[in-house]
């Protein structure tokens, strides 16, 4: 465009009326489009206001952890011219028994405890124990009424005597029987001699023959006499046989009346406390009645129910550990049998072990949790709070002292109060830790720590590597500021 028109368009721009621009861009809204607009006043305040808020907020979040830490080393007493430090509590790792079990859960068996029925059927006619009370062998429990059984008992004992009576007076008859042989067999000699002597006489001619015959006679009567007393003894003996079976009878059938007298008193079996009594005076029981029960709970059993890969490692007199809700120890006892067969549904071995409880504090029938330690070595504990783990992996904090060299060329870690500079005693290292099974409140660390290497247990959260840390003193009590 030439200067000519230039200059009469700044001239029309200075006379709308007569201008072109007036006639082409009438309107505030035309000459607003093509006009730039400045920014707002307005928008340009908000601005700055939010830029100022974020300062501040900035500033004062900064102004906080200064504080919070000038605070925890005034509470600890550190001088000005320190660096804050995290006040944290130190445990140093020492050897510990570590201990490997497996825990099970089943019910305390008593090897003595009985259930109580009577063996006959009759009404009770007297309780002669309360539950609770303790009892020794003998005594008895349970009366139930022997009217019948002392009955039966008159009649097998007058039986009894009875056969005693006739054992009696056959061996009575037995020795009568003996004394009369006796005397017949007296005569038989006296009549073999008589007949000797006569006998010589008679063939010498002295006497006639009819003298030897009448003694011939006389001893023939004899022998034929002693003969007969003997066939009498034989006969006395059968019946003397069969009186002492009779008297046998008899006192099997007084014992078993007295058995019968005897079945109508429960007594106790052996040394324990009476459990429940259910029955009451007057009430018939028979034989499947539950009359009441006799427990003996200084030993008691537990059955456990080892998987069959853990078998191998069973022996008898092998530790068991008795544990209650939280894990406290309550009972000790050892393995007392190990089965020679495997459950063929379960693929378990049966264990059985035993518990002596003096003081009572364990039940016949009470589920427990127990613990059987396999092994017991030498190891290192730490407590679960010592803990804290990153991507997978677990590490304890080491306090150690700080690298001088990396303290001159690593920013600080930490806020400082004015006028700090001094480098600090102890900083925190992260340690990577290979753990064991944990026991209790405390892991094993398998690999990363050594006895005597000394490691946070309080305030891990706060820790990072390089950061200052201020140990507190042994039995100091409360939260510390920071601290978790």
């Amino acid at each position: 465009m030439s200067e000519s028109g230039l200059s009469e368009q700044l001239n029309g721009d200075r006379n709308p009326s007569t201008s072109p621009l007036s006639q082409s861009y009438s309107t505030e809204k035309d000459i607003q489009a093509v006009t730039p607009k400045p920014k707002s006043k307005s928008s340009m305040q908000r601005w700055s206001a939010l830029a100022g808020l974020l300062l501040l907020l900035g500033g004062l979040g900064f102004g906080w952890r200064w504080w919070q830490a000038s605070q925890a080393g005034a509470r600890q007493g550190a001088p000005g011219g320190m660096s804050m430090a995290v006040p944290v509590k130190l445990a140093a790792a020492k050897t510990s028994q570590v201990i490997e079990s497996s825990e099970f859960v089943g019910a305390l068996e008593s090897p003595n405890s009985v259930v109580l029925r009577p063996e006959i059927t009759g009404r009770v006619s007297g309780i002669l124990v309360k539950s609770g009370d303790r009892v020794s062998p003998g005594d008895p429990l349970i009366q139930l009424r022997p009217d019948k059984r002392e009955a039966d008992l008159s009649v097998a004992l007058a039986g009894s005597n009875s056969a005693q009576a006739n054992r009696a007076n056959a061996a009575s008859q037995i020795a009568a029987l003996q004394a009369e042989r006796a005397a017949n067999d007296a005569e038989v000699r006296l009549q073999d001699e008589e007949y000797k002597r006569i006998e010589v006489l008679v063939r010498e001619g002295a006497l006639p023959q009819q003298r030897l015959d009448q003694v011939i006679r006389d001893r023939n009567r004899a022998v034929a006499q002693l003969t007969a007393i003997d066939q009498r003894i034989e006969a006395a003996k059968a019946g003397l046989a069969a009186a002492e079976a009779g008297l046998q009878q008899a006192q099997a059938s007084v014992d078993r009346a007295s058995e019968d007298l005897q079945d109508a008193t429960v007594f106790a079996p052996f040394n324990g406390t009476v459990g429940d009594i259910p029955v009451k005076i007057g009430q018939i029981v028979g034989t499947s009645d539950t009359l009441t029960t006799v427990t003996q709970n200084q030993s008691l059993e537990l059955k456990l129910q080892i998987p069959l890969e853990r078998a191998p490692g069973l022996k008898l007199g092998q530790r068991v550990e008795l544990l209650d809700n939280q894990s406290n120890l309550i009972a000790t006892g050892r393995i007392s049998f190990v089965s020679a067969r495997a459950d063929i549904n379960a693929q378990s071995v049966l264990a059985k072990a035993t518990f002596d409880n003096p003081r009572g504090q364990l039940r016949d029938g009470q589920f427990v949790r127990a613990r059987v330690i396999w092994q017991q070595q030498p190891g290192v504990l730490v407590p679960t709070s010592a803990i804290s783990r990153l991507g997978g992996e677990t590490f304890v904090f080491l306090a150690q002292a700080p690298d001088p060299a990396a303290a001159e060329s690593a920013p600080s870690p930490a806020p400082q109060a004015p006028g700090a500079g001094a480098p600090p005693d102890m900083v925190a290292k992260q340690q990577l830790v290979k753990l064991g099974q944990i026991q209790g409140n405390e892991y094993q660390v398998l690999e990363g720590l050594k006895p005597g290497d000394e490691y946070v247990v309080s305030g891990v959260l706060n820790l990072r590597e390089g950061i200052p840390i201020m140990p507190l003193p042994l039995g100091q009590e409360g939260n510390p500021a920071g601290a978790n």
